[in-house]
């Protein structure tokens, strides 16, 4: 008998984003900022890490955070997550089940006729007929004889299958989920000659895409992730040269959403290609299929921190507009920072205050740095850079995490300013590029605080309806 750790999606998604720099330095480890970067030295060399990416610089190595906490902590998988969620004060439900080895991989078995995944695909989800064929004849789909499902499988560079997607044909059916040991480098995918390479979450979202976009279709690359997790994107791109430009085509939702920033910022860390996004009108590529088919679509939902930060960044430049910094920036920065560490969570008015003040101080004082190197820029164009330090998939860590984040990002500000030495150009941008992304993580600590007194507010008066109703 074994511990068996039950981890639910959400945390293992949780774990897979953990804010690396945060992570380390809770352990009293130091990191260096390099640009929009970390360095942090190891005895095997040096490591950069950015959000929950890292990479190895000598031994050309790298991935997310879990990846990170088997390889530099010699843990297995369920350790790597414990660790990363614990660290992030989140539970572990732990139950004693049998300890059972891991399954090797292996196709479901085909049915005799596709007859099912035909119907589910043409009727219910609008699947242009072609594609299905071109897809079938290629043995990338079939239907499986136990429950009828429609298998979506991926193979590797040797035509070896190495991952197969499930999903359920009956009418009423969500069932959808990989084959056990999938490997997710391999999920379902089309390789073309062309120079551009769709990403999407889905099979069904891959396949509607392309319905909708025939034209040559087969000259351009496809992926379905089977997940919001780059490793299958990643994957191609290293083995398919002739790519420049990715195209995520994620769903219209949050998950979607923040999985375009995930595989934006994973994808920059392995060359330089064009990043592009096709976002769907509606949820998701299908729900354009159904409402062509005169079906009700399920409508597109936005991203309530982007719009927050939006909002926040409109705000604090038009408010600075005619504004002066400060006589001694880095003092105010400080003398403001000391004030909000003294502040216990539940004053929501004091921190929304003074996070926001503190914001206001060092986007002026950014500004400041950019006219003393002849750099101007207009309000609108001060909103989008801010507005584009903002990265909603990093943005999950708690309260005391963020209130450190900015006290070191304060730290590394004093001891530019503290080398008492002319600095070239390039790292004089380094240094105001720190001082915006301060000024950013005290508007996600505005936003934050906001958000969770909302969350109270709603909570409560559910609670004071039911209340009434038991009256």
């Amino acid at each position: 008998m074994s511990n068996y750790i039950h981890f639910t999606p959400e945390q293992k998604e949780q774990a897979h984003s953990t804010d690396l720099v945060s992570f380390l330095r809770s352990r009293g480890e130091t990191l260096k900022r390099s640009g929009s970067e970390y360095e942090w030295k190891t005895n095997e060399g040096k490591v950069t890490v950015r959000g929950n990416l890292w990479f190895h610089q000598y031994e050309r190595e790298g991935g997310d955070a879990i990846d990170f906490a088997k390889r530099f902590y010699n843990l297995n998988y369920p350790e790597a997550v414990q660790l990363l969620l614990s660290d992030q004060g989140i539970p572990i439900v732990t139950k004693e089940e049998t300890f059972k080895g891991k399954k090797p991989f292996k196709l479901p078995k085909a049915n005799s006729d596709m007859r099912r995944v035909y119907a589910y695909l043409l009727k219910s989800r609008f699947i242009d007929r072609e594609v299905i064929n071109y897809f079938a004849h290629a043995k990338m789909l079939y239907e499986d004889a136990e429950f009828h499902n429609a298998v979506f499988v991926g193979y590797d560079e040797n035509g070896t299958p190495r991952h197969a997607h499930k999903r359920g044909t009956f009418s009423e059916s969500e069932f959808k989920g990989n084959v056990d040991s999938s490997n997710p480098k391999y999920s379902f995918h089309y390789i073309g000659k062309g120079n551009k390479f769709y990403v999407f979450e889905a099979p069904i979202d891959m396949l509607s895409y392309i319905s909708l976009h025939k034209e040559n279709w087969q000259e351009n690359s496809y992926a379905a992730l089977c997940s919001v997790a780059p490793q299958a994107a990643i994957h191609i791109l290293k083995n398919n040269p002739q790519i420049n430009t990715v195209v995520a085509c994620l769903d219209h939702d949050k998950a979607g959403i923040e999985g375009r920033y995930r595989i934006a910022e994973a994808v920059r860390q392995i060359g330089n290609y064009k990043i592009k996004s096709e976002i769907p009108k509606y949820k998701d590529w299908n729900e354009s299929l159904r409402e062509q088919n005169g079906l009700m679509p399920i409508p597109a939902s936005e991203h309530i921190g982007l719009i927050q930060i939006k909002g926040l960044c409109n705000t604090l430049v038009l408010e600075s507009s005619n504004e002066i910094c400060p006589k001694y920036p880095l003092d105010e920065l400080k003398k403001k920072f000391e004030c909000l560490k003294r502040c216990s969570q539940s004053q929501v008015n004091s921190i929304t205050e003074r996070s926001f003040d503190m914001s206001r101080v060092a986007f002026l004082f950014a500004k400041k740095q950019f006219a003393s190197i002849e750099r101007s820029y207009t309000d609108e164009q001060y909103e989008k850079m801010m507005f584009s330090l903002y990265q909603p998939h990093h943005d999950n860590s708690g309260y005391r995490s963020r209130i450190t984040e900015i006290g070191y990002r304060l730290q590394e500000l004093q001891k530019a300013y503290q080398q008492n030495k002319i600095l070239p150009e390039s790292e004089q941008l380094n240094v105001i590029q720190n001082t915006l992304a301060l000024s950013m993580d005290c508007l996600r600590l505005f936003m934050y605080i906001e958000q969770n007194q909302n969350l109270q507010n709603e909570n409560g008066s559910e609670i004071k309806c039911q209340e009434l109703q038991l009256l």
